[in-house]
């Protein structure tokens, strides 16, 4: 870590954790922000790549104005079937090498301009193997029964949700791994949570405050600050 680069956070957490909101949250810092999801979506718009999913799965990825069908392409690969796996890991080496090269333009360019901080929202950060180029990795973390909750107004169900997250790194492993826990969870479940969190990772790690989800956007503001005090600390 130096002091003359902007320095890059990451956001990682549980499918319906509230990731968006943290991203959002350093954004309005005025921190540059690359958006995997966003960006791997914009893939689709290839017609290199439009013509390997339309030759894998059929005309039943296109949709009538000639986009990927991002719905169907979903019901293939997270199928609760033996074949989706396979699948999914034809998607995944058809889109991450591209995505990576994206991500790498930003970086390098972030990185020349004179941008203090800037954000990396991947919430596959540890799956694809991007963490190098991270600094410091903030989880954000919300109970199961809130992230349920959540992804129920997407449609989906809580099969969905396992199903979907079978396919990643074990949350505890990502919590493990990180640098700052940020607690984004309901008032219910904050309230039955009683904690305050601290990442085992660091023993220097900012403690965030006791669940609430009003306080998220202040915890968020600490996190700054202490990635600040250690850059400050570095030779």
């Amino acid at each position: 870590m130096t002091k003359d680069r902007a320095l890059l956070f990451a956001v990682v957490g549980g499918i319906g954790s509230g990731k968006s909101f943290a991203t959002a949250a350093l954004r309005a810092f005025g921190f540059p922000c690359f958006d995997a999801d966003a960006e791997a979506r914009r893939l689709f718009d290839d017609p290199a790549i439009l013509d390997v999913l339309r030759d894998r799965w059929g005309a039943s990825v296109v949709s009538p104005d000639g986009t990927v069908d991002r719905r169907r392409l979903a019901e293939i690969v997270f199928a609760p079937t033996a074949e989706a796996r396979t699948e999914l890991d034809f998607l995944n080496r058809t889109t991450r090498p591209p995505l990576f090269a994206r991500f790498r333009r930003w970086l390098d360019a972030v990185r020349a301009s004179d941008a203090e901080f800037a954000v990396l929202d991947a919430p596959l950060l540890f799956e694809v193997g991007w963490e190098s180029d991270v600094d410091f990795v903030i989880f954000v973390e919300a109970s199961r029964a809130t992230r349920v909750r959540r992804v129920a107004e997407r449609g989906w169900s809580a099969e969905e949700l396992d199903r979907r997250e079978a396919n990643q790194l074990p949350l505890d492993v990502k919590r493990a791994r990180a640098d700052f826990v940020l607690v984004n969870d309901d008032a219910l479940d904050a309230e039955k949570n009683g904690k305050t969190c601290k990442n085992d990772k660091n023993e220097d790690a900012a403690p965030t405050a006791p669940p609430s989800p009003t306080d998220a956007t202040a915890q968020i503001a600490r996190i700054v600050e202490e990635a600040r005090r250690r850059r400050a600390a570095r030779p």
